[in-house]
């Protein structure tokens, strides 16, 4: 026991030793009765609050932690690395192995202190797993918060999304074409064929970031990142950051314009296509714009520049190798979309209602669109379930 704390401070595969659990086991067996104590209580205090067994909680902790190499592994395992990874998950055993009436046990004699039995108890759990265990699992699913999460915001700093939207590509209705071709062109990129960054442009309301949104939904192997336009200018450090993750990343830019003279458009530029430093195969570009002309200009730009402005539009929307077109639908498209999402809700409601009731909402909303199609169900749902007028 008294060795509890050199084996965790020898660790060196895993990146854990700030872990809690493993900061209670420290504190255990050493010359202060109170100290360990105070050490078991965390212990259990903490296994308690997770809702895990010992073994259960130390494997997620693996699993979770930030270890550069068990990354590497992934990528190339060598005989060296994998000594140090079994290394550690010996340290881990040992612990693992241990219950709670054993420690208070061992505690109680050390300091010949029969109130140690007195503590509470906490769930033994079993902990079997090899270094391939936990190799595999990174080459699958990455380490730390790559593991952990699916979605990221970046500001020069990775942010975890914790709740990502939900939406699936069922729940987006009509545009068929549209997102064929989203989802081909994702399916090559996570089966290592060649695959391009995509521009999706169109009216507003028509589904482009939904789309987006609902392809990380459908891919284990897949991340997302997203970044603000504001952020364009840290895309080559986030590139840097993700290249050597065993895992496939999309970087999502909504709502993608520029000023003119930004500088930003020459970064992005170059990050597509034209920089010396070619993009990583890991790592695609999904960006969404509502205007035709990608760089905003005043009157006056327009009638000096015009035709330069278009050739600076184009030559960023022809690094996007995919070019795809959103376009507001027509009443009939907007009624059949508005059809489909009231019979995904199972909505009681005769087709004349609906369509009579949809067409009022979206005439006060300005405008037919998915999305308006989409608010007006979410509107009825509450109106109908409530027994009020629609």
């Amino acid at each position: 026991m008294e060795s509890f704390r050199h084996e965790i401070a020898g660790l060196c595969a895993f990146n854990v030793k700030d872990d809690p659990v493993l900061g209670a086991f420290s504190m255990l067996g050493g010359k202060s009765r109170t100290k360990s104590y105070e050490g078991y209580s965390r212990l259990c205090s903490e296994l308690l609050l997770s809702g895990k067994s010992l073994g259960g909680y130390l494997r997620d902790m693996l699993i979770f932690s930030e270890s550069p190499l068990i990354s590497a592994c992934a990528k190339k395992a060598d005989e060296l690395r994998i000594k140090a990874v079994e290394c550690d998950l010996g340290v881990m055993k040992r612990l693992a192995s241990y219950s709670s009436k054993a420690l208070k046990s061992e505690l109680a004699k050390a300091y010949n202190d029969d109130g140690f039995y007195s503590l509470p108890d906490f769930e033994e759990g079993g902990f079997d797993y090899g270094a391939e265990y936990f190799i595999e699992f990174a080459a699958k699913h990455g380490s730390g918060i790559f593991a952990q999460y699916k979605a990221f915001t970046y500001d020069g700093e990775l942010h975890p999304i914790e709740n990502t939207d939900p939406i699936r590509l069922t729940d987006l209705k009509n545009y068929t074409v549209q997102r064929r071709q989203v989802v081909e062109n994702t399916i090559c990129f996570l089966n290592g064929q060649p695959a391009q960054n995509v521009l999706l442009y169109g009216d507003r309301g028509t589904g482009k970031s939904s789309t987006v949104k609902a392809i990380l939904n459908e891919y284990e192997g897949l991340r997302m990142v997203e970044v603000a336009k504001n952020d364009i200018a840290a895309l080559p450090a986030l590139f840097r950051r993700l290249a050597d993750i065993p895992l496939h990343f999309i970087v999502t830019i909504d709502d993608l314009t520029f000023a003119e003279n930004d500088d930003r458009f020459g970064i992005l530029k170059a990050v597509l296509e034209g920089s010396l430093s070619a993009r990583p195969d890991n790592i695609l570009i999904y960006a969404t714009t509502n205007r035709r002309k990608i760089i905003k200009e005043s009157a006056a730009e327009r009638e000096i520049s015009g035709a330069d402005a278009i050739d600076e539009s184009m030559s960023l929307a022809d690094r996007f190798g995919l070019f795809i077109t959103f376009i507001k639908p027509d009443k009939a498209v907007f009624l059949d979309i508005v059809r489909q999402l009231a019979e995904d809700r199972k909505l009681d409601i005769g087709e004349e209602q609906l369509n009579a009731a949809a067409e009022r909402f979206a005439l006060k909303r300005g405008g037919r669109s998915p999305r308006i199609a989409r608010q007006f169900i979410d509107w009825l749902t509450g109106r109908i379930e409530l027994g009020m007028d629609y």
